[in-house]
């Protein structure tokens, strides 16, 4: 069987008889295939942010956004803004989180601007962008749930390190427009910098936060309510730069892709080059997260 299909049975089969299985990619994310130069700007961080769809990965890191398939081959890059940061997928459209931090310069008068989110069509063109000035600080983490984007602003004062709570914002889908004040919450632990990564599995939101000390176990990636952003559960998940619900599952599991930046962490420290980004699953069950992976390297290269 090929991987390819392999993939699509994994994760969309249908009849109680077959087991979901992990995708087994073996070396094909190391091939050249998967290596593809890029001129532009040398600074491009570590990723960010991630999204999986049917048929395409999307990666944000600091200043880009990469496009693969489920092979990791190469399928699109644009630059974006920096500091770009989680990426989410709703209706066929993926939308960022811009952490603006009154970078962008304003007219006299007007107030500073801290955050943008920008939508982009599955080909990675720039469709609109909304900004927000009623929070002092940027955004991280994105997902859409019911036609509400979620929008993770960031700790709740500075400096956010360390901090116990952050705020949220909501916007409709389809208008951009927010359909509240951003609202305060309070995870349950202290962490550092606010929601990193956001994702849904259709009926819980799962916000993923930078842990103050990853060996000391604390919970970090936190489970809430849609509505009423009650935390119902909590999970001791690592420090992630990337993770989405796997899409497609029929059995009723909950299933995430994660990724790691695993030899670059900070744009002060020359890389190992090229920078990889470890791809790996993990699955929710019995009220634990447990690792199930096999084979996920994704390469990406840097040029600096």
């Amino acid at each position: 069987m090929k991987v390819r299909t392999a993939i699509m049975v994994g994760v969309a089969f249908a009849g109680a008889a077959q087991a979901w299985q992990v995708p087994s990619w073996d070396a094909r994310l190391t091939e050249p295939c998967a290596v593809q130069p890029w001129i532009g700007k040398t600074w491009s961080g570590h990723v960010q942010g991630m999204c999986a769809t049917s048929n395409a990965l999307y990666f944000a890191y600091h200043n880009q956004i990469v496009k693969t398939d489920w092979y990791g081959r190469f399928l699109g890059r644009v630059e974006v803004e920096r500091h770009t940061g989680d990426i989410c997928w709703w209706n066929g459209h993926l939308y960022t989180v811009v952490s603006v931090a009154g970078k962008r310069p304003r007219p006299q008068g007007e107030p500073k601007v801290n955050g943008a989110i920008q939508e982009f069509d599955e080909n990675l063109t720039l469709l609109r962008e909304v900004t927000w000035t009623d929070n002092d600080h940027g955004g991280d983490g994105i997902t859409c749930l019911d036609g509400v984007i979620y929008v993770g602003m960031s700790a709740l004062s500075k400096p956010a390190i360390p901090n116990r709570g952050f705020w949220i914002g909501k916007y409709d889908a389809r208008t951009l427009t927010p359909l509240c004040k951003p609202f305060a919450v309070d995870p349950g632990y202290e962490h550092s910098c606010g929601p990193q990564n956001i994702t849904t599995d259709g009926k819980y939101i799962y916000v993923g936060l930078y842990s103050l000390d990853e060996t000391a176990k604390t919970p970090c990636f936190i489970v809430f309510e849609k509505d009423s952003f009650k935390r119902v559960g909590q999970h001791v998940f690592g420090w992630r730069q990337g993770v989405d619900v796997v899409p497609g599952g029929k059995d009723g599991a909950v299933r995430f892709i994660y990724c790691t930046t695993v030899n670059w962490m900070s744009a002060k420290i020359k890389p190992t080059l090229p920078v990889m980004a470890l791809l790996q699953f993990a699955e929710l069950k019995d009220g634990k997260i447990e690792d199930i992976t096999r084979h996920c390297i994704f390469p990406k290269p840097l040029d600096r």
